[in-house]
């Protein structure tokens, strides 16, 4: 069951190669890029580290459970409401980046509603799936599409286009002092090990078992990741402009040709990769987010034939804000909200890593 520790982890890398840190990062180019990944690699790996050590000494425990069992609930209640809304706005970003993505590069004439609504068709399900049956759903398309974007990675690097030159350029700010923003964009790669929150139920037999070892080899994954966001935009594109680019890694994507492949434009297989590590994603997030809410609030007389539809309650609302959201946010808005989004996060998270010291110390009471 290790390998699907990996695979939380891999899928949030995977899904940020495209939405708003690439532009984050790319943006803070000559505000320090390069040093705040190096802090966000090793911040990353404390995290996962704080994460999997705790986890395994709760097996088959989620933390909405090890919270209310350690606390008062006038202050577990608002807490964990609070996170059921950073895993929510996490889910939305993707759903509502990518809608826009693909009304701009393969259905400009099809309205973000119906491209908002036809993700949350798909996702309706799987949100609502047993935590076990999602791990075998991520387990089976990553299978898929691993393989591809790690050849899509090896194509960038060999690419006769990629320009060695702009790299050194970029290289020669790491001198400047650290951005925040792009501390924490670089940051956010690394925090789909915080879903083991919920997640960690369906390691119920033997609990996590992963050694220190296998903490650095996925910490070493994300300095593949984010080295192939920063700098493969630039070795491509060039240096000086390359903030001006809307989605620089589908920009990036889009100057590949495989001359005798099926599909020539690299651009078209890209999206289709992109497209499945979305939808795991979202899936990923929005399920975490309803586990939270359904700790919190659960309604027993709300029934249909014997199954509660609680649930149903909240997939509506996430419906309804998913679609107004997409509605009346513009790109840059959602780009600008992401940020502030991602300052969040790093306090977030440390607020969590702290709360396991004090559940440790309870339990141990």
């Amino acid at each position: 069951m290790n390998r699907y520790v990996y695979y939380l982890l891999y899928v949030n890398m995977f899904a940020n190669m495209v939405v708003s840190v690439p532009k984050i990062l790319l943006y803070s180019r000559k505000d320090g890029a390069i040093i705040a990944i190096v802090l966000a690699i090793i911040a990353g790996t404390i995290v996962i580290y704080a994460f999997v050590r705790f986890f395994k000494t709760f097996p088959g425990k989620d933390y909405p459970e090890l919270i209310k069992k350690t606390f008062s609930p006038w202050l577990y209640f608002p807490y964990l409401l609070f996170l059921a809304l950073i895993w929510f706005i996490a889910g939305l970003h993707a759903l509502v980046t990518y809608s826009f993505l693909l009304k701009r590069f393969l259905t400009p004439d099809m309205s973000i509603i119906w491209i908002a609504s036809t993700f949350l068709i798909f996702i309706s399900y799987g949100i609502l799936m047993h935590t076990k049956s999602i791990l075998y759903t991520i387990e089976a398309l990553l299978l898929i599409f691993v393989p591809i974007i790690l050849f899509l990675i090896v194509k960038t690097y060999s690419s006769p286009e990629f320009v060695w030159d702009f790299v050194r350029e970029s290289i020669m700010y790491v001198y400047h002092f650290p951005s925040y923003m792009a501390f924490t964009a670089a940051f956010y790669v690394y925090l789909g090990i915080t879903n083991l929150v919920i997640f960690n139920r369906a390691f119920t037999k033997h609990g996590i078992q992963i050694s220190r070892k296998q903490v650095l080899l996925m910490a070493s994954a994300g300095v593949v990741i984010l080295s192939t966001i920063f700098f493969a935009p630039i070795g491509m594109s060039g240096f000086e402009q390359i903030d001006k680019l809307v989605y620089p890694s589908i920009s990036t994507s889009d100057t590949l040709r495989m001359r005798y492949g099926i599909i020539e434009r690299v651009l078209y297989l890209f999206l289709l990769f992109f497209l499945a590590i979305t939808f795991l994603n979202l899936l990923i997030h929005w399920h975490v987010s309803i586990e939270f809410l359904k700790s919190l609030f659960w309604i027993k007389k709300f029934k249909h034939k014997e199954n509660n539809l609680t649930p149903f309650i909240f997939l509506t609302t996430f419906w309804i804000v998913a679609l107004i959201t997409a509605t009346y946010l513009n790109e840059y808005q959602v780009f600008t909200y992401a940020r502030y989004f991602f300052y969040m996060l790093p306090i977030t998270t440390s607020i969590i890593i702290l709360t396991f010291w004090f559940i440790k110390r309870r339990v141990k009471v």
